[in-house]
């Protein structure tokens, strides 16, 4: 039941939103400066001097955005920032910003991505279902699943993420095993870097029918239903091509076989036996 409750808070009540226009990137940005300024302590005029609200590093990332559906709120945000030969900037944040230090053999075999800026709001609708603190769990929860679907969409070799040690938790209990690739670092705060590869993130996939599974199924589903947006943005975007992009192949999926596809095809990083399309 409790499965069933969680989906339905992050399906019906709140909806996860690729970031693709004007409005978006504003929202976005003025997200990050409410939830930042009050997460680091520090005031937006510092904050916006060290481009944490927007920056270079925005123009070559995936945006999503968490919206609160009965009040059309956006209440948190994560980037999905990724390095192909094309991009101009060829280190991660983590690296350049966060002195994260001696992970340049998981570097080399590209696309990679790092995913970074997750902001939630403090200020949450009420939930009649959930205490705060489990509303914040599955929120976050959401916002991470963000990141997942785009792998699917865009088959990363590594992906790496400075967090904590919560949220890995919250993460393990899903399957999704990232493995620690060196000591904390003081990145606002102590924080941990992460890396999970693609081998894993295959292994997480066969396994994940639980609640990251079934969000994933259903907004890549939902993306196949009106991909306009999402392939404007990818013809947008200057580093980065329709053949870089698995969705055609995803939606192919999901029209021979139904909901009942499995987890590995859709992933499409090794040869499976195909399940028996539905009539």
């Amino acid at each position: 039941m409790q499965s069933k409750q969680i989906f339905d808070l992050l399906t019906r009540e709140y909806s996860i939103i690729l970031a693709t226009t004007e409005n978006d990137f504003k929202i976005v940005k003025a997200l990050r400066t409410v939830v930042l300024s009050a997460k680091y302590s520090m005031s937006p005029q510092v904050l916006e001097s060290k481009g944490y609200f927007f920056n270079q590093d925005d123009q070559q990332s995936f945006i999503y955005l968490l919206r609160h559906n009965s009040t059309d709120k956006y209440i948190g945000t994560v980037r999905v920032f990724f390095i192909n030969k094309h991009t101009p900037v060829q280190e991660m944040p983590m690296q350049k910003d966060g002195n994260v230090k001696g992970i340049a053999t998981l570097t080399q075999e590209l696309p990679i991505c790092e995913i970074s800026r997750l902001a939630l709001s403090n200020e949450l609708p009420e939930n009649k279902d959930f205490s705060s603190l489990e509303l914040h769990t599955y929120l976050s929860l959401a916002l991470m699943t963000a990141a997942r679907i785009n792998f699917f969409l865009y088959h990363y070799s590594n992906i790496f993420a400075i967090m904590e040690r919560s949220l890995q938790r919250i993460l393990k209990r899903q399957h999704v095993y990232f493995d620690s690739i060196g000591d904390a670092v003081d990145y606002n705060g102590m924080r941990f870097p992460f890396v999970i590869q693609q081998k894993n993130f295959l292994i997480a996939g066969k396994k994940t029918e639980e609640t990251m599974g079934q969000l994933t199924k259903y907004y890549l589903k939902d993306l196949c239903k009106n991909p306009d947006s999402f392939w404007k943005f990818i013809d947008n975007n200057p580093y980065l091509e329709r053949s870089d992009i698995q969705l055609d192949r995803i939606c192919k999926l999901f029209k021979e076989y139904g909901d009942d596809v499995d987890m590995s095809l859709l992933l499409g990083l090794e040869k499976d036996t195909a399940p028996t399309p539905t009539v």
